[in-house]
């Protein structure tokens, strides 16, 4: 949104005013305080001159505010027309203010307001031919948009994880999902092999077994058979 931009040469002007209807009879060319020069010339400074360097200077920054694009605008002159008229009526009707300071500081308000009134033509005439040569390459100059931050996003609700200390059978190894008992293995190939390996083949021959002989109980005393009484 533009902002109306205050006349700063009202403020040496004002000053001024306020010391001729509160001070009548005030002397503005009487040395206010002495400067000695390196000539070694004594300089009397008096209002006049206070004013007037206030008033240059804030005729630089007047220029400065009014060289930026689109700085100066139609109320900004209206202000500073006002100002200049003002102050042109009081150097000419008024006699306190017929003075040469005062007459300087119309000067200045006049070259603040055709200064700022030019300023602003040929900023109004550049911007025209800017348009017209972007529209002759076929391009339209768009105001740019500001991109339009995105919402931001809710945090994640927190999850709840809930931890139980292990039981006591859990701990152990038979209940361990990852641990297995492992039994050795009874290595008994070596028996079955030599049992299958023993055949009739292997055998050179077969051995005759005889029956052994009888006891003879033909020469064994006869059993002794105890008497009944």
């Amino acid at each position: 949104m533009p902002t109306i931009g205050f006349p700063l040469l009202l403020i040496p002007i004002a000053i001024y005013n306020i010391v001729v209807f509160l001070m009548p009879g005030a002397v503005f060319t009487a040395p206010l305080f002495t400067l000695p020069l390196l000539s070694g010339v004594a300089w009397d400074v008096s209002f006049n001159d206070l004013v007037l360097t206030l008033g240059i200077f804030l005729l630089m920054f007047e220029f400065a505010r009014a060289s930026r694009p689109g700085a100066k605008y139609a109320m900004d002159h209206l202000l500073s027309l006002i100002v200049l008229v003002a102050a042109a009526a009081e150097f000419l009707w008024l006699a306190p203010f017929g003075t040469s300071a005062f007459f300087l500081l119309v000067v200045l308000a006049a070259v603040d307001f055709l200064s700022g009134l030019t300023l602003g033509l040929r900023h109004r005439a550049a911007r025209r031919a800017m348009r017209r040569a972007a529209e002759a390459d076929g391009m339209v100059v768009a105001p740019v948009a500001k991109p339009s931050s995105p919402p931001p996003a809710p945090a994640p609700a927190p999850v709840h994880v809930e931890t139980r200390a292990p039981s006591r059978d859990e701990t152990s190894p038979s209940h361990h999902p990852q641990m297995e008992v492992i039994t050795p293995a009874i290595d008994s190939a070596p028996q079955a092999e030599s049992l299958d390996t023993a055949t009739l083949s292997d055998v050179g021959e077969v051995l005759k077994v005889e029956p052994s002989p009888k006891p003879d109980t033909s020469a064994s005393p006869p059993p002794i058979i105890p008497r009944r009484d």
